[in-house]
């Protein structure tokens, strides 16, 4: 076990010389954070103008037009007919998009981790491109990923406990069989079947099971030591801090711990995805993806070959 623990660590560390390498790969998912929350912010105005401009009776600069639109969409009278437009599709029109635009976006993002592996420059606008050129794959497997939560969100909101169980369990085997399903839909152009994008991804999960549960271990456990070794000093002093009766140098204390634990988040959740894309293409091609070695690969990650390959 702790030589397991030892190959984890270093699958974190190669991970994050990923990382070190090609330091644009941190604000890629930035930046496509940034384009999400205004695309959404463009679909939620695009449903609310009309709410908004509801005619009252009153100017926009009224409060009574607010007070008459809450009346109007959100009766509190029993049995009040309620004038909410498009009521029942506005949840799930809004988690769909959502759904389409991470997955547009993370098929971006992974991309160009693969292309880093390749020896090329991160590129966000080659990034974009070559998910615009996915767009059927992106389409259809949010499509099949959304209607697969909303069915296990329906069930662990309207059934008893154990069909919730059921429910969650369920859940856990779609997050898992479908793990890789972003580099199946950007090394397999052709495959557009959503069902057919999630058999390659249990697939190619099933040839790296137990390996690939170790190197994220490896990888949380890399997030845990590295976020010990920041709180030690800011809880030095935190305590120096109270000695001395400073609360200015406590709160920066808190603040200085509160940004350090959201950095090393962050760089651990690249580092995770730079992992999933570098086991990836050792399992379906056999590459020993750089920074990574032939013997970390072969002591962590022991493909097995289909049946039929010698």
């Amino acid at each position: 076990m702790i030589a397991k623990f030892k190959q984890s660590w270093r699958l974190f560390k190669a991970s994050v010389t990923v990382i070190r390498q090609h330091p644009k790969l941190l604000w890629f998912p930035v930046l496509t954070t940034v384009l999400t929350v205004f695309i959404a912010l463009f679909f939620l105005s695009a449903m609310a103008i009309p709410m908004v401009l509801h005619q009252t009776g009153y100017h926009l600069n009224q409060i009574q037009h607010w007070s008459a639109l809450m009346r109007y969409y959100f009766p509190q009278h029993p049995g009040a007919e309620r004038h909410f437009p498009w009521r029942s599709l506005c949840l799930p029109v809004i988690y769909l998009v959502s759904m389409f635009l991470a997955t547009f976006f993370n098929v971006a993002f992974y991309s160009e981790i693969i292309a880093a592996f390749g020896g090329r420059e991160v590129s966000l606008r080659r990034g974009l491109r070559t998910a615009c050129s996915r767009l059927p794959s992106i389409l259809a497997w949010s499509l099949l990923a959304g209607l697969v939560g909303w069915l296990i969100r329906a069930i662990e909101e309207r059934l008893p406990l154990a069909a919730r169980i059921v429910a969650g369990l369920i859940g856990l085997a779609w997050s898992i069989a479908a793990v890789f399903a972003i580099p199946v839909i950007i090394q397999e152009q052709a495959t557009r079947n959503p069902i057919k994008i999630l058999q390659k991804s249990a697939i190619t999960l099933k040839r790296t099971w137990g390996e690939s549960l170790i190197g994220y271990i490896g990888i949380s456990a890399g997030n845990l030591v590295i976020r010990a070794c920041l709180m030690l000093p800011v809880l030095l002093v935190c305590v120096l801090a109270l000695h001395f009766k400073s609360g200015w140098l406590l709160i920066i204390a808190v603040l200085i711990m509160m940004l350090g634990v959201l950095f090393t988040a962050y760089v651990c959740r690249v580092a995770g995805d730079a992992y999933r894309c570098a086991l990836y293409i050792y399992a379906t091609e056999g590459v020993v993806p750089e920074p990574y070695s032939q013997d970390l690969l072969d002591m962590a990650w022991i493909v097995n070959k289909p049946s039929g390959e010698q």
